[in-house]
């Protein structure tokens, strides 16, 4: 984008919006990640992503997932799991209509 300013104001009115568009485009983002928790349980994951308690022990055990353990206690990271799911996403295939 090419932009020609003379004025402050003009420089003013440039600047805020592009303060607002980012505004637009990040602020939710940040809002969800800042009331998300860290860590997920089991019942938690398996209520994010659908997955049955058997898929999150076979992801766990081909160490497909990050997890923590101590004892019985399994706690999964949640920016680990979105960077999972995240790398396993497929795009759609584009249709050759004619």
């Amino acid at each position: 984008m090419n932009a020609y300013i003379t004025t402050k104001d003009e420089l003013a009115q440039v600047v805020n919006e592009a303060v607002k568009q980012l505004l637009e485009q990040e602020l939710p983002h940040l809002i969800r990640k800042a009331k998300r928790k860290p860590w997920l349980t089991t019942e938690e994951l398996m209520e994010l992503t659908g997955w049955s308690r058997r898929t999150c022990q076979y992801l766990r055990d081909e160490r497909r997932i990050p997890f923590s353990q101590e004892g019985r206690k399994i706690l999964y990271p949640t920016d680990g799991i979105e960077e999972y799911l995240e790398q396993n996403r497929l795009n759609p295939l584009q249709s050759q209509g004619g």
